[in-house]
């Protein structure tokens, strides 16, 4: 009996170290196992989140990139320009209305006519507003005053025309009711069919003055004159004869006074 104990009691020993060898195995695959699982989920983690992508067709380096940009530039600098590309400026011309050098006659106008009129020794002055056309005449005679002291004879002037100054003509033209339009610096009459013997002068030699009081000036085919054959130079208007007209103005850019 004894016996049989001892021989029962080394049996339960030896299955009591079995069940505890198997146990810690089983124990120590689990913990290895979780302990690989943990590892393979960090692996992929970390791959997931800091793995480096390159692009598909590669990277070029920084120096093939600037060698690209400089062929480029090159190219663009050097390539000539179509020339249906180039626009050449236009510069724009301001159109100003020019006169036909038809000559505005009134329905009352007179044919040229010999008048007795005497051109020597006519002067001009202006006074009070006014351009006088006069002439000088003998003077008074002397006479003596209260203290017995002589005193000498005043000039007499004949006044023949008092021509209104003006420096812009009117919005209307006015008619020539007659051949005579003005008075020359000599004094003789300046008709309108006689231009071509004051076409020979330039324009900035003054000829004499309209019977409108605007002055009139040699020819000057580089301005644009009016229907009335006049322009405006700093700031005052002025007639300028031309071979392109029919007379030496077309019409009197202000009223003209009666002869």
């Amino acid at each position: 009996m004894p016996f049989r104990t001892r021989d029962f009691a080394l049996f339960l020993l030896t299955v009591a170290f079995l069940i505890v060898g198997i146990t810690s195995t089983v124990h120590t695959d689990l913990v290895s196992e979780d302990n690989l699982a943990s590892v393979a989920v960090f692996d992929e983690t970390a791959s997931t989140s800091y793995q480096a992508v390159l692009p598909e067709h590669g990277a070029d380096t920084r120096s093939s990139k600037l060698a690209s940009l400089r062929e480029k530039i090159a190219a663009l600098v050097l390539s000539p320009v179509p020339e249906e590309e180039i626009v050449e400026p236009v510069e724009e011309e301001t159109e100003v209305e020019e006169g036909t050098g038809e000559v505005l006659l009134c329905p009352n106008y007179s044919a040229p006519k010999v008048m007795a009129w005497q051109p020597q020794g006519l002067l001009f002055e202006v006074v009070e507003g006014a351009r006088l056309v006069y002439r000088e005449g003998g003077a008074t005679p002397a006479t003596v005053n209260e203290l017995g002291e002589t005193v000498p004879g005043v000039p007499s002037r004949t006044v023949l025309l008092q021509l209104p100054l003006r420096s812009f003509p009117s919005p209307t033209e006015t008619c020539l009711s007659s051949d005579i339009v003005g008075i020359a610096l000599d004094g003789s009459l300046m008709r309108n069919t006689e231009q071509s013997l004051y076409t020979i002068f330039g324009a900035e030699t003054l000829l004499g003055y309209a019977l409108d009081g605007f002055p009139i000036y040699g020819a000057n085919e580089s301005v644009k004159t009016d229907s009335c054959g006049g322009a405006t130079v700093a700031g005052s208007y002025r007639y300028y004869v031309s071979t392109e007209r029919a007379g030496m103005i077309s019409c009197f850019g202000g009223e003209p006074v009666a002869l």
